[in-house]
């Protein structure tokens, strides 16, 4: 059984002719009945009654050509997905976010991927790390947005930007006397913290030196889900807490009873990475969303130099300063264009004196320069490659190259947190 000869069964079953439907078909009618008649004999049932007259469907013939039509309408599909994923940038493209992430960067990047990629069709789901592993494992979605670094050879990381940890206290806590925040301060601080699922949990601790969770205070029990929860017993007093730096952007009001501050420790950041399948075949998808994402970045975080897309990916990050700094760093400037590139060397030829040609070898004097009133002897001339004429274009491969992205005084690549 082939969908051929399901065409074909349909054919006669809508025309009752075996000639319209050969026509139809766009085969001869000896083949047409001939394949009808060799399925039947496969099934070993009758679908078609024959008469000199008519040509009539028994019942066992309804149900198969129910079944039928239902699996033509499922091979259309399969060629209509296939030919919208002819296009990467074409089609439904299933995006996984961490809760901790999701609030505050998906608003930032919704407009501007509909306005850049118009024929994505984005579908976003909201899960902790550990289960969104387990959907791109289970290929039920195509990418996720994680803080952590995953493993598993199967899966591909993409590095996008790092995010410094912020500290949260109450407005009349000790800790806003004090100009800096340092480790010892953190350690001694009853930090509040989100329940153990959340890979936000374990990164505060490592930046906090903490072995385990807090086993006395009055809220060692807190297992909180979300980072408002935590805000909220902020500002009732209940302690300190670290958030993400995307998640304090905004203003401040004047009365509120959370003040929040940016840390200026090396290691208080996390990395977010988009991962997928290796196996994913829309990678230009993927690319382009990442695009997107880093192009909307407000100045709190950091990217990271995404340097191919695929399983050698390489990486440049600025390293731990302050988040404010990102703002004026040269690496926020777009790179010359290719014209100015070719403008600038024209520039630096026509300035430039006409080389000379060394007479002989070992250090030897310069030869004086022509006289320029003299009629040259053509027999006389130097090759052409001995004097280039100041006029002429620069090879565009002579070109200053356009100066690099990283940030001056930032290592040029940073080791990936865990």
């Amino acid at each position: 059984m082939n969908l051929r000869d399901i065409k074909y069964i349909l054919a006669l079953a809508e025309t009752r002719h075996f000639g319209r439907a050969a026509e139809r078909s766009f085969v001869s009618q000896p083949t047409l009945s001939g394949q009808i008649r060799k399925l039947e004999h496969q099934l070993g049932v009758t679908i078609f009654e024959r008469t000199n007259r008519s040509v009539e469907i028994t019942p066992t013939g309804q149900l198969i050509l129910q079944h039928a039509r239902l699996l033509m309408e499922q091979a259309d599909a399969i060629e209509q997905v296939a030919r919208a994923h002819q296009d990467p940038l074409a089609g439904p493209l299933r995006i996984g976010a961490i809760p901790t992430l999701s609030p505050y960067l998906l608003p930032l990047i919704l407009l501007p991927l509909r306005e850049r990629l118009p024929q994505i069709k984005l579908v976003l789901i909201e899960e902790i790390t550990d289960t969104l592993l387990k959907r791109l494992e289970h290929h039920e979605v195509d990418a996720a947005l994680l803080a952590t670094p995953v493993a598993e050879p199967e899966l591909i990381a993409r590095p996008l930007f790092e995010e410094p940890f912020w500290l949260a206290h109450p407005r009349n806590h000790p800790l806003g006397n004090k100009d800096a925040i340092t480790y010892a301060d953190l350690e001694e601080t009853e930090l509040l913290l989100l329940s153990d699922g959340h890979c936000l949990t374990h990164q505060v601790m490592e930046v906090c030196r903490m072995a385990e969770r807090p086993r006395g205070g009055e809220m060692a029990d807190l297992r909180a889900s979300s980072l408002e929860t935590l805000l909220q017993l902020v500002g009732a007093g209940f302690g300190c807490t670290l958030l993400p730096a995307l998640a304090c952007d905004g203003e401040t009001p004047a009365d509120s009873p959370i003040v929040r501050r940016p840390l200026h420790l090396a290691d208080a950041y996390r990395r977010i990475s988009l991962v997928s399948r290796r196996s994913f075949p829309r990678q230009q998808a993927l690319d382009a969303f990442a695009e997107v994402l880093v192009s909307q970045l407000p100045a709190s975080v950091r990217p990271v130099t995404v340097a191919v897309s695929g399983p050698t990916a390489t990486t440049e990050s600025a390293d731990a300063a302050d988040p404010a700094a990102i703002a004026d760093s040269p690496a926020a400037a777009d790179p010359p264009s290719a014209a100015d590139s070719t403008a600038a060397a024209r520039q630096a030829t026509t300035a430039a004196p006409p080389p000379t040609a060394a007479a002989g070898t070992g250090g030897a004097a310069p030869a004086a320069a022509p006289d320029p009133a003299a009629a040259p002897d053509p027999a006389a001339a130097p090759a052409p490659s001995a004097a280039p004429d100041p006029a002429a274009t620069p090879d565009p491969a002579d070109a200053p190259e356009p100066s690099g992205t990283a940030a001056p005084g930032r290592d040029s690549a940073t080791t990936p947190r865990r």
